[in-house]
């Protein structure tokens, strides 16, 4: 039977609804007496009777319409278009991303489109991990390479795609970065690959945002400015570093006076860090000039504290290595699968800074697979997973989506609503909306999300239409002499109609979605509703390949600064 929703958002209107309506209308005006009269009982019952059955049947199957005899069981009614609905769901030359459910037909996205980026949003638990779960299995079967970032580190997610490499026979491609559980990691450090501009700006995402304050602004970009020309220094010793170090160097004057005698003097880099060394130097209490800590903590801000949160503990023994398990574009052009497992509910700021800088770290591996050959560049597309990015996400997410379509990177982030991106700038969520082809919505918990992507799925227009019919008479006498007598009888009809711009998809429908369930748009012009497969291993075979193993890259040698381990020398 249909629901009480279905029959509210009934439609009526257009060509077919407008003859069954007029048929109905037209076979009850033949029953009219006075019409019969004119035409005669035969002539306008048989016609009456024809027309009111015309009518009944077509709006019959109107309502027979609403019966729930689709693919898939919904408490919402959705017809998907054609245009990437296939009959073949074996093909390879694209994604799938699941199937429709009026009529069960798997939704292709080309590889074109694909590479064009997609765009996931939806409540927590709705399916936005599911759905990501369902096309990393397509992209591991396949031999491509991927990158997942997980912002709620759920220890199933890892189990899972331990699984589905396991599965494809691809388990030693498998790297997992997980700072909340060291002994089940393998060693990365984001801060090491990259020139000094590109490495400062990585560090530089852990400062809040200073677009509309021109003052802080100022002392962020003094910052920056600082941090690459130290970066630089590092970098022309030809030694290795890490947070540790970098820690140390922030808040120790011996330690900066030692890593200048570690460039070379014929190096520009030379010159550079001596000269900013200079505008930190002051003669003391005995009048021994040496560089002023408190004008040089004042330059960078802090950098030193959170250095030393990235670089002990938990988050050091992931990160202290000088020649890491991971390098992402090393894992790009490979094609490996790389997992980043944020401990963001014990660790939420120092977890979200952390994925903040591996964002920026990949963002330099997209600009390094941009400047190689076309045929050594990814294929399939890799495919970089953002699970709950509002927790990391930065304003150099922009120029990611413009630059990686080239590079053959797929960005695929998933928040749960708008707001996440407008917590950075309004800029920011312009330019994912904007340079996202595929975008694909589950249950929306927001209004101001919800009216934004109901804009996005676009308008249709309908007709409406209203009827009126009424019957009317009258008597009329006059006494005297003689009586007389009159009797009138009218009947009559009117029919109005308008046209009206409505959404395809509304506010009513995103917030009724189900676990599973979401409306794909591709190039703003095809809509689909679809259910989305969950990939599920039996507890067999999940037995059988055991728990998750960590794939430790072959050690290299790497001359490392070290001055962490030798900080005794360092300690007045």
């Amino acid at each position: 039977m249909p629901t009480l929703r279905q029959w509210i958002d009934l439609r009526l209107g257009g060509a077919r609804d407008n003859l069954a309506l007029l048929s109905a209308l037209g076979g009850g005006m033949l029953a009219q007496p006075g019409v019969v009269e004119s035409l005669g009982p035969a002539i306008s019952r048989g016609a009456g009777f024809g027309l009111s059955a015309v009518g009944a049947g077509l709006l019959t199957k109107r309502v027979l319409d609403l019966r729930d005899d689709r693919a898939y069981e919904s408490a919402i009614h959705i017809e998907s278009d054609v245009e990437h609905a296939l009959e073949d769901a074996t093909r390879t030359d694209g994604v799938l991303l699941g199937y429709t459910v009026d009529t069960g037909k798997p939704v292709f996205v080309s590889w074109d489109d694909w590479m064009r980026h997609v765009f996931v949003v939806g409540q927590s638990g709705m399916g936005k991990t599911v759905l990501g779960s369902w096309v990393m299995f397509q992209q591991i079967v396949r031999g491509g390479g991927l990158m997942w970032i997980d912002g709620k580190l759920d220890a199933d997610n890892i189990v899972m795609l331990n699984a589905m490499c396991a599965w494809a026979g691809r388990r030693d491609e498998l790297d997992i970065i997980n700072p909340g559980d060291p002994t089940q990691s393998n060693s990365y450090n984001p801060i090491l690959y990259g020139d000094p501009d590109e490495v400062a700006d990585r560090m530089l995402s852990l400062l809040p945002s200073t677009e509309n304050n021109p003052g802080a602004d100022f002392y962020r970009q003094s910052a920056k400015q600082a941090m690459t020309t130290m970066i630089g220094a590092i970098q022309a010793t030809g030694y290795a570093y890490n947070f540790a170090d970098l820690a140390i160097l922030l808040q120790n004057d011996r330690a900066l006076e030692y890593l200048q005698t570690l460039i070379p003097r014929h190096k520009e880099e030379y010159h550079q860090f001596a000269l900013f060394l200079e505008q930190y130097k002051s003669p003391d209490r005995n009048g021994t000039v040496r560089i002023d800590l408190k004008k040089l903590r004042d330059t960078f801000g802090g950098f030193g504290g959170r250095m030393h949160m990235f670089g002990t503990g938990f988050f050091g023994r992931v990160t202290g290595s000088y020649t890491p398990d991971v390098n992402l574009y090393q894992s790009v052009v490979r094609n490996r699968v790389v997992y980043l497992a944020l401990p963001t509910m014990g660790k939420p700021e120092a977890a979200s800074n952390f994925g903040k800088m591996a964002i920026g770290d990949f963002r330099t591996a997209i600009a390094d697979v941009q400047k190689l050959p076309q045929p050594k560049r990814p294929w399939p597309p890799f495919l970089g997973f953002f699970d709950e990015a509002g927790s990391y996400v930065t304003p150099a997410w922009s120029r990611m989506f413009e630059q990686a379509r080239s590079a053959q990177l797929v960005m695929m982030p998933a928040v749960q609503t708008l707001a996440n991106l407008d917590a950075v700038s309004e800029e920011l969520r312009e330019m994912v909306v904007g340079n996202t082809v595929v975008k694909i919505a589950f249950r929306i918990g927001t209004q101001d999300t919800a009216e934004r992507f109901a804009d996005l799925f676009g308008t249709e227009m309908i007709t409406r239409f209203s009827i009126s019919a009424g019957r009317g008479g009258g008597v009329s006498a006059s006494a005297g002499t003689g009586q007389k007598q009159s009797l009138s009888m009218a009947n009559n009809a009117g029919y109005s109609e308008s046209s009206e711009e409505v959404h395809r998809v509304t506010i009513n429908d995103l917030r009724g979605l189900e676990k599973g369930e979401c409306i794909v748009s591709i190039g703003g012009r095809h809509l689909y509703h679809v259910k989305v497969p969950q990939i599920k291993f039996s507890s067999a075979f999940l037995k059988r390949i055991g728990a998750p193993e960590i794939n430790r890259a072959r050690r290299k040698y790497a001359r490392g600064l070290r001055l962490f381990e030798n900080a005794e020398k360092w300690i007045s």
